[in-house]
């Protein structure tokens, strides 16, 4: 099924921000380019970060490149880190308007994409933080269910694959070890990104990594298979 950042649909930030404008918009930057004189596409973050200063909030087409190559980013960080696609779909159209309004207090210090990350994980843990608590009362009731049928529990573990055990092992670990385990293995970010992306020093980073690992494993042999035994991972 598409969703607000599959390429079938129009991203809805733009509706949040100029309803009337959203359709004149795409059609004006599809004329300007096809014209030769703004040729978008072919510049590089830094330079259509500095055109949205000096074009926002005026004119969208600056901005409109700069969303249509990060919006499928954006989308996937958040559902990875929150795993609700309706959620992470929420969150992804807030990131983007916030970077819309804050986009003037960006000093280029570090890379677009990095700064961009904070805004978005920061979103991520204040909507985890809303939703916590509706998902350890699914978890209490999981767990009341494996208490009251131990075998039928064991015969749907024994039915899992190992992307299902990965999965469930992921979904019992504390908020801030999910998200470093995302971070390194499924957006394949160094620890140096995960360090400027949590705004923490390189030593808090690997220390955080390496706890959230212990807990991986630790959960991971708890949905009933031992962990395969893998090379240590390139801790850059």
């Amino acid at each position: 099924m598409p969703n607000a950042y599959s390429s079938n649909c129009k991203p809805k930030w733009e509706a949040h921000l100029y309803p009337a404008q959203f359709h004149r918009v795409f059609e004006e930057l599809r004329i300007v380019s096809s014209e030769g004189e703004i040729a978008l596409d072919q510049l590089s973050d830094e330079e259509i970060v500095d055109l949205c200063k000096q074009q926002l909030p005026d004119e969208l087409e600056a901005f409109t490149e700069l969303v249509r190559r990060y919006e499928g980013l954006v989308y996937n960080f958040c559902m990875k880190i929150i795993g609700s696609p309706q959620d992470a779909e929420e969150v992804a159209q807030d990131s983007l308007i916030q970077v819309y309004h804050k986009i003037h207090q960006f000093e280029g210090r570090s890379k677009f994409k990095t700064w961009l990350y904070k805004i978005v994980h920061n979103y991520c843990r204040n909507r985890i933080s809303k939703i916590i608590r509706k998902r350890e009362g699914q978890e209490a009731y999981e767990e009341h269910v494996k208490e009251t049928d131990p075998q039928t529990t064991q015969g749907s573990k024994d039915q899992l694959d190992n992307k299902a055990r990965i999965q469930e092992a992921l979904n019992h670990l504390k908020p801030k070890d999910k998200e470093i385990i995302t971070f390194k293995f499924m957006l394949g970010m160094t620890l140096q990104e995960i360090s400027d992306t949590l705004g923490v020093g390189a030593s808090a980073a690997k220390m955080r990594y390496y706890r959230a690992m212990e807990s991986f494993k630790e959960a991971y042999e708890r949905s009933g298979k031992p962990l395969p035994v893998t090379a240590k991972p390139n801790s850059r």
